[in-house]
């Protein structure tokens, strides 16, 4: 076969929290890095998505970190990356497992034969993965983290580099004023993403202007509000659709889907003529009521921007020649206008996605 699927860790129950080192051996390329975690509720209800429960994911090499990003933000790579919606399980009562899958793309779809990342190009390449599992349900008791890679196998690409991505800045947002965010110039910029993520308000509700500036204004090539932006963003990739199960109960249930902004919810009880009531409280929170109280919920979540991940460069096409060459700039500058309703509470948090070449032997 030209290509097979690895198992870099076998289904294993981390413990409670902590950060799980795994060395990635592998000799052959690799396209693709997927994360499993699911973990056990304890009781019922949940107090975050699942993808919560993974704080970061990343791929290093010693010092040089290839790959860094919470769970939420990867997720929300991975939309953007694919125009497909991640699996996660969503589910709200004692017993069930909620879970998340992340990757980790270091090409432009998978099997790329030009971008991939290349094990033998590195000294001693490692996987760490952060995690809590009791996050998304507090009375965690049992885990399963398992972790796959989609590898190149009887063919055997030759790539030019492989995308590394990272979070590299965060603050906290106020309800004014700017914050100011060096950009590195290093490598082809393909993309440059912001995440506030705050359950109950809207992305648009807290950051309210982007701004990019080269080499002291000398050129301005993006000045836009967070509303106009994100309508944009509408336009290239579409609604985000996430799938959740509920529990029956006759009160209000709390629930947590990727759609952060502008975002609604549509269900129906299963298995009997019940009322259901289900809304979205913004940020990515959800509410349900099932009035009759004795049967689950199925619903589907629908709305912009996962997990409160905005993209800042127009949609990439497929070539490198393309994207945003910022080697040729002495300086590159995002500018972020704040505009919390809930002052000194959300964090705003910038990532990068850069094409990084193989250096020529």
């Amino acid at each position: 076969m030209d290509t097979r699927v690895a198992t870099i860790l076998a289904s294993e129950d981390l413990g409670e929290a902590g950060t799980k080192i795994i060395d990635i051996n592998l000799k052959d390329i690799i396209s693709r890095i997927v994360i499993k975690f699911r973990a056990i509720n304890g009781s019922d209800g949940i107090s975050a998505h699942p993808a919560a429960n993974l704080s970061k994911i990343e791929v290093v090499d010693g010092s040089d970190v290839l790959f860094s990003l919470s769970g939420h933000q990867a997720q929300a790579v991975n939309f953007f990356d694919r125009g497909k919606v991640p699996f996660s399980g969503i589910f709200t009562w004692s017993g069930a497992g909620c879970e998340v899958f992340c990757g980790i793309d270091f090409g432009r779809f998978l099997h790329d034969p030009i971008l991939a990342l290349d094990p033998n190009k590195f000294r001693n390449p490692q996987l760490k993965i952060t995690f809590d599992e009791n996050v998304c349900n507090t009375d965690c008791t049992e885990n399963y983290c398992e972790v796959l890679a989609n590898i190149f196998d009887e063919k055997v690409p030759t790539p030019t580099g492989f995308f590394m991505t990272k979070d590299i800045y965060s603050y906290i947002i106020a309800t004014s004023g700017y914050e100011y965010i060096d950009l590195p110039t290093d490598h082809v910029m393909q993309q440059i993403f912001v995440k506030c993520l705050l359950a109950g308000y809207d992305f648009t509700g807290e950051i309210d202007e982007f701004r990019l500036s080269e080499d002291n204004d000398k050129r301005v090539p993006l000045d836009i509000t967070s509303g106009i932006l994100s309508n944009q963003v509408f336009e290239e990739y579409g609604f985000v659709e996430e799938h959740a199960k509920l529990a029956a109960g006759a009160g209000v249930i709390t629930f947590y889907g990727m759609p952060n902004t502008n975002a609604h919810a549509l269900g129906s009880a299963e298995g009997a003529a019940e009322l259901l009531s289900v809304w979205s409280n913004g940020g990515g929170s959800y509410g349900s009521q099932n009035t009759g109280a004795t049967m689950r919920a199925r619903v589907k979540t629908i709305g912009i921007l996962p997990h409160g991940v905005i993209p800042l460069l127009p949609k990439p096409g497929p070539e490198i020649a393309d994207w945003y060459d910022v080697a040729k700039l002495g300086s590159l500058k995002l500018r972020i206008k704040d505009g919390a309703t809930a002052a000194d509470t959300a964090t705003g948090e910038v990532i990068i996605k850069q094409y990084r070449p193989y250096a020529a032997k």
